[in-house]
Formats: structure tokens, sequence, C-alpha cells
């Protein structure tokens, strides 16, 4: 293949990537918490309306880091090198836990938001929001496309590849486990400052 060839794919492989991390690793996870966080039916509908384009945006863009990057990796004769294996791996491994959990939870979401009457988030539909294959889903695939980019940037042997998508995998675990301990302290100091405001106020009466 000509140089100019070879260095459009590679455009068109950065490109691609930059979209897809960006996506998964930025704007999902924002649009996961800001559904988590509406308080009323009409927030999660204006905040799944956002996210919409992010479920066309990510498979197209994972579709063409994968035909661009066999066709790169084939020219360089790469596919014994630890990270492409790795790449391409998890590549699969993101496709099978979005198109079988995450993307059916949302859709699940969306469609339950779509007929809710407006008004304060009913308990259906927060359960739904709150679905562990959404959570679990979302967090793997941010871990794995995190760990992607240093892999396909630092281009580490097979077995330090492997240990970095662990890592990263067991820190987004990590700080998923962390945060429930941290909202029932919030809730519990919430409380005794409500509980502190109402005894100094039924004394001064």
């Amino acid at each position: 293949p000509s140089m100019a060839l070879y260095e459009l794919i590679v455009f068109v492989h950065v490109a691609a990537a930059v979209a897809l991390l960006s996506s998964s690793v930025v704007a999902s996870p924002g649009i996961r918490a800001a559904v988590r966080r509406a308080s009323t039916t009409q927030e999660m509908r204006a905040y799944l309306a956002l996210g919409r384009p992010l479920l066309v945006v990510e498979p197209v863009s994972a579709v063409v880091v994968l035909v661009s990057g066999i066709y790169l990796t084939s020219v360089a004769n790469f596919w014994t090198q630890g990270w492409v294996q790795v790449a391409a791996g998890f590549w699969l491994v993101n496709g099978v836990v979005a198109g079988t959990l995450v993307k059916p939870a949302i859709q699940v979401v969306d469609a339950e938001a779509a007929t809710a009457v407006d008004g304060p988030v009913g308990q259906q539909l927060d359960a739904l929001r709150r679905s562990s294959r959404w959570v679990f889903g979302g967090d793997l695939l941010m871990a794995n496309d995190a760990a992607m980019l240093y892999v396909m940037t630092m281009k580490p042997a097979l077995m330090p590849s492997l240990l970095v998508v662990a890592v990263a995998i067991l820190f987004v675990a990590a700080v998923r486990a962390a945060r429930p301990l941290h909202n029932v302290k919030n809730f519990a100091a919430r409380h005794e400052l409500f509980r502190s405001r109402a005894s100094r106020s039924a004394r001064q009466h």
C-alpha cells in the first residue's frame, strides 16, 4: 500500500479511537450519573435524549477502530505483539458487554421514562435507572477503554497489557464500592444537621 493510504488509515483509526474513548470514558458515565441524579421524569427524559446519539457514536466508532486496526496491524505485521492481542480481545469483550448489558438496560429506562407521568421519579423508574446491568456494564466499558488508551499508546507486552486492564477494572470497582459508604455518611450528616436545626427551633419556641 502507498504511504499516503497508510497515513490516512492511521488518521481514521486515531480519530475513531478518540471519539470512542471520549464517549465511553467521559460522556456516557456523565449521562448515566445525570440520569441517576434526576429528581423528575422530565429531567430524566432530557438527559436520556442527550445520551441517545452516543448509542450510535460508540458502536460506529468501535467498528471503524476495528476495521482500520486490522488493516494497520496486517500491513505492519503486528499480530504477534502482545498489546495488539489484548486490544483485539477486549474489543470483543466490550462488544458483548455493550450489546447484552448496557444498551438493553438503557433502552428499558428510555422506554419507561417515555411513558411515565411527569413529576417526581417513580419507584419503578428509579429501580430501572439503577440497574446493575447498566452500572456493571458501564463501569466495565469505562475501565477497559481507559486501559486500551494506555495499551495502544505505550504498546507493552502481553502480560503487562493484561495487568493494565486488571488494574483499571479493580480501580473502577474500588471507586464504585466506596461510593455507597460515602453516600451513607453524607445522608447521616444531613440527617444529623436537620435534627440539630429542628431541636434548636423547638427550644426557641
